[in-house]
């Protein structure tokens, strides 16, 4: 017989199925334990390349291939040759395939990074003490996949001679050199013109937030955030609040007299995921036209578009009208993008309030971390953010479309929702009976709660939760495709459970 990779199955076959292949002695198997499937795959090419039972230049099977074997996602296949091609254990040819690197040059990475499930991130960055890390369906990034050597690339080269400004902390509105790269990043890919003058590096969303309630307090009256919401920008904000109700095709500008800052996510709204229309975009670009107030544009996760062009942002559409552009500021994120950790966010002010922000930034006293600033700039200019971004949006999309398909085989009785063209989760929305059933999400919550399982609900968006509609909130990009599935079959169980056996 030929060799070949043996693939055991525990969980899904009683005989291991075989698959042709130019490796001998090389068995890989998935077992249906809480350790994640890439990283159980990552860890046996691992162990067999430490214990040379494959060699240098040997190709590995196809992704489809080996994916259709296990009966698994291709998806996951895709994530641990991503994961070992990036730390240099293995190459990929065009047209050719995936073979194992010259490893004897480089050395192997631990067979236990990141040995924890990427789900068990606790959902509040607050929480202490030994309490069990809570299980959710998260739309944080997924870093199992993250470029680990190319950013371990720019941040040797970006410390190699560093900029003794840097190490002074004299740049309080960020790095020169990051401000350049990310004004021509944003033009490349949102299609907004900005000088670099204008970006302001920021501590992350909450710090940008405040950093513009600050710098508008004196003009501003009445803030508003949009109803349903993300819930922390109304954690970011002080004082009095206001709601403006978002309905199909969007949400209406404030009627009021008295000045006012709107916090908007107008290209995919959050949670609803809705891009407004053309019709809610004018009313906004000709109240500000008017100087009725101010509208801070958070794109959120608009760097993953699945379907279609991206919608124009509020910024550049401000821009065609007398004096509305110098009302809109634009906030953007790399925790969606990169990683959580990072802590580094941009806000683009309009120039009329480049020279006032410095004023603000002095006087709260916030500002950025530096010394990762110019390994990020050095990361966007070698291109390497740009493949990442690619990557991701391919990895997200199949994660989404994975998602989809569980829905629809388990829970598209009780629940409808819209397949997303874009962003990092999907919303269910209950069918009747569910939908007149005002205690069925409570207990539902509470229910999964008790499985480990935290559940984020649509009503808790809303500033009145009572008479809110009642849904799920389900992220997809950081949740390893089998807690996908036992976390759909887990709700599917507790809603057949709960319909049937309402006491129960």
């Amino acid at each position: 017989m030929r060799s070949g990779i043996v693939i055991n199955i525990h969980f899904l076959y009683k005989q291991p199925v075989q698959i042709m292949s130019a490796i001998a002695s090389l068995t890989l198997s998935v077992s249906h334990n809480t350790t994640p499937y890439y990283q159980q795959l990552r860890e046996q090419i691992l162990t067999a390349i430490r214990e040379k039972r494959v060699k240098s230049e040997e190709r590995l099977p196809s992704t489809r291939n080996l994916a259709k074997t296990l009966g698994i996602s291709r998806s996951v296949v895709t994530h641990t040759y991503d994961q070992l091609i990036a730390e240099g254990v293995l190459v990929s040819m065009p047209k050719r395939g995936i073979f194992i690197a010259n490893v004897s040059h480089i050395t192997l990475p631990s067979a236990r990074l990141n040995s924890v499930a990427v789900t068990d991130i606790e959902k509040n960055e607050g929480s202490k003490g030994d309490a069990m890390p809570a299980r959710y369906f998260d739309s944080s990034a997924d870093h199992s996949v993250f470029p680990y050597r190319e950013w371990a690339a720019s941040v040797r080269r970006s410390w190699l001679n560093p900029d003794p400004n840097i190490l002074m902390g004299n740049y309080r509105l960020g790095f020169p050199a990051l401000k350049e790269q990310l004004a021509k990043f944003l033009h490349s890919l949102r299609g907004i013109e900005c000088d670099p003058s204008q970006i302001i590096i920021t501590a992350g969303n909450r710090d940008a937030l405040q950093l513009l309630q600050h710098l508008l307090k004196s003009q501003v009256a009445l803030w508003y955030t949009e109803n349903p919401t993300y819930l922390p920008i109304n954690a970011s904000l002080t004082g009095e609040l206001r709601g403006l109700n978002v309905i199909e095709g969007g949400v209406s500008p404030p009627d009021t007299q008295a000045t006012w800052a709107a916090v908007l996510t107008p290209c995919r709204q959050y949670p609803l995921g809705v891009s407004y229309s053309s019709q809610y975009r004018e009313k906004w670009l000709q109240s500000l036209s008017e100087g009725q107030g101010y509208v801070i544009e958070d794109d959120y996760d608009n760097e993953f578009i699945y379907q279609g062009r991206p919608t124009v942002t509020l910024f550049q559409a401000a821009k065609s009208r007398p004096y509305a552009e110098e009302r809109v500021f634009y906030v953007g994120s790399f925790s969606k993008t990169l990683f959580r950790g990072l802590r580094l966010s941009y806000v683009v002010v309009p120039k009329g309030f480049v020279c006032s922000v410095l004023d603000s930034q002095i006087m709260i006293g916030q500002s950025a971390s530096l010394p990762m600033q110019p390994a990020l700039s050095d990361f966007i200019e070698s291109g390497a953010f740009y493949r990442h971004l690619n990557k991701m949006r391919r990895h997200y999309r199949l994660k989404r479309d994975f998602l989809d398909a569980l829905l629809t085989l388990h829970l598209s009785d009780w629940c409808e929702w819209e397949k997303p063209t874009g962003g990092m989760h999907i919303l269910l929305r209950y069918k009747a009976p569910l939908s007149e059933d005002h205690q069925h999400a409570q207990r539902l919550k509470s229910q999964a709660l008790e499985q480990g399982l935290t559940l984020s609900l649509l009503e808790e968006h809303y500033l009145d939760p009572e008479s809110a509609p009642k849904g799920l909130v389900l992220g997809f990009s950081n949740t390893a495709e089998e807690d996908m599935e036992r976390w759909v079959v887990l709700l599917r169980d507790l809603i057949t459970k709960g319909v049937f056996d309402p006491d129960g």
